[in-house]
């Protein structure tokens, strides 16, 4: 039996053809917010960024916007203000709304990560899940959250997942999926073509980049942000989002492209991290699961750099249409 936390449960399967079918939004311009992770104060910052924009984005959170946020009060006004904007379940939300057997923290950890991570992502979510069961209106609200959002902005397609679109917590679009930049598998090309999109942006593997890809002579995208919630980058405290928009944005860009008429950015957000520090620990103590698992990439960032993220330099053929 597949041990808890390594588990993906069958409710949690998608497909790339769904996307092609919903609904879209449409908008001039989509802030992409994957893996807030209960951080208030990151939440704060992007919601001053957008604040700046004229006229306002569009605020997507893909999934795992809650899991530091193990506290009555922190809960509730983390829930409160990302649903005021269009959410996407993530396997945390997931898990919180119907805990599946066997799937832990639902995160469908693969062979590389270490097994005492495993344990101790499945310690945090049961202690989450303590919280939660005290707010069951936010519970139903989650309940009733899509798996996937389709954006339409400029005319052209956006499939906005929180794994991959084969799966609530794929890692088809972790960086370490990924082939040399300016090749494209089958696969991949598969996922884009169903799907309908020129962008797949999603977040869920934690690790920050983007790459272009060639499908049918059009180039497409893969956006990962990696973390709202946390640093990306080692010694730079930053968070990360995505932004999709018909133009450019009025803040310099960690790394861009244009696909077709979209402009697609990697955008780093600066934040209070030394004052939310102090309320993760707080709800997380030295020798806590999370403070065990991530304190260290809050205050000094994962070993993982810009050059490696910017996969978008490479492979570019000039008889490809942007």
């Amino acid at each position: 039996m597949t041990e808890p936390g390594r588990y993906c449960p069958l409710s949690y399967r998608t497909q790339a053809a769904d996307l092609a079918s919903l609904p879209a939004v449409c908008a001039e311009t989509a802030y992409i917010v994957g893996g807030l992770y209960g951080n208030s104060a990151a939440l704060q910052a992007i919601l001053d960024m957008a604040a700046t924009e004229h006229p306002p984005p569009v605020l997507v959170f893909n999934g795992d916007f809650n899991w530091f946020n193990a506290d009555s009060t922190v809960f509730r006004q983390i829930n409160r203000q990302v649903l005021a904007h269009y959410a996407l379940l993530g396997n945390v939300e997931a898990e919180l709304v119907e805990p599946q057997p066997g799937a832990g923290c639902g995160c469908a950890y693969p062979a590389f990560v270490d097994e005492a991570v495993v344990t101790r992502s499945n310690q945090i979510m049961a202690r989450l899940q303590t919280v939660a069961a005290e707010h069951p209106d936010i519970i139903a609200a989650l309940a009733i959250l899509p798996r996937q959002q389709r954006l339409d902005i400029a005319g052209l397609g956006i499939g906005v997942v929180h794994g991959d679109p084969d799966s609530l917590a794929g890692w088809g679009l972790g960086i370490e999926a990924m082939p040399p930049p300016g090749v494209t598998p089958a696969p991949i090309a598969a996922w884009f073509a169903e799907a309908d999109v020129r962008v797949l942006a999603s977040s869920h593997t934690c690790v920050a980049y983007a790459q272009r890809f060639t499908v049918s002579g059009q180039s497409c995208a893969v956006f990962n942000n990696g973390a709202a919630g946390m640093p990306n980058f080692r010694h730079d405290p930053r968070v990360v989002i995505t932004r999709i928009s018909r133009t450019p944005a009025p803040f310099a860009p960690l790394y861009a492209c244009r696909i077709g008429a979209l402009h697609c950015e990697a955008i780093a957000v600066e934040w209070a991290q030394p004052e939310w520090l102090l309320e993760f620990e707080r709800l997380w103590p030295e020798g806590s699961p999370a403070w065990q698992s991530y304190r260290e990439r809050i205050v000094n960032g994962p070993h993982h750099r810009l050059e490696r993220a910017n996969r978008l330099l490479y492979g570019q053929n000039p008889h490809i249409r942007s």
